[in-house]
């Protein structure tokens, strides 16, 4: 048996729809799965996990797809994951993102109308909730390429 937190339907809602507020966060790749776009181009379909100030994890899902036009997120996902070197050599994929480290840059989508053919019984002009999504991804923070020195390195010990 495994053990869980139990939730009333109504927390378990406000805990759904808890978005991040726009800014620059951590996050690691939980999942990656190489994929086809709709217009069949190659890419990436992945959850990045990222924590907000209290150290909560939130799940955003984010789609790196390999066209000219899209090059840009692709290039600071891997100077951010560290995998510049896999991306230049055209080996860049799903294999090699899982477990990577990553800043990225989050902002909320406002949930567009649902269309017509998709209401499954709602009413016309019900909406698709708010999401977070990965506007871009950063390079990591100076402090962090510095490399750490051992004992030996330093003169006075």
């Amino acid at each position: 048996m495994f053990q869980y937190e139990v939730l009333s339907e109504q927390e378990a809602m406000a805990e759904r729809f808890q978005l991040l507020k726009d800014g620059e966060y951590e996050g690691v790749i939980t999942s990656s799965k190489d994929a086809m776009s709709s217009k069949g181009s190659p890419m990436m379909d992945m959850i990045v996990s990222v924590y907000d100030e209290n150290g909560k994890c939130h799940e955003v899902r984010d789609f790196l797809v390999f066209t000219k036009p899209m090059m840009w997120k692709v290039v600071h996902f891997a100077d951010s994951a560290n995998v510049s070197k896999e991306y230049e050599a055209g080996k860049l994929c799903s294999e090699v993102v899982l477990n990577k480290r990553v800043m990225v840059k989050v902002g909320i989508e406002n949930g567009g109308e649902i269309p017509a053919d998709k209401l499954k019984g709602k009413p016309a002009g019900t909406r698709y909730f708010d999401k977070n999504r990965i506007e871009d991804y950063l390079k990591k923070g100076e402090q962090e390429s510095v490399p750490a020195f051992e004992d030996d390195d330093v003169p006075f010990l």
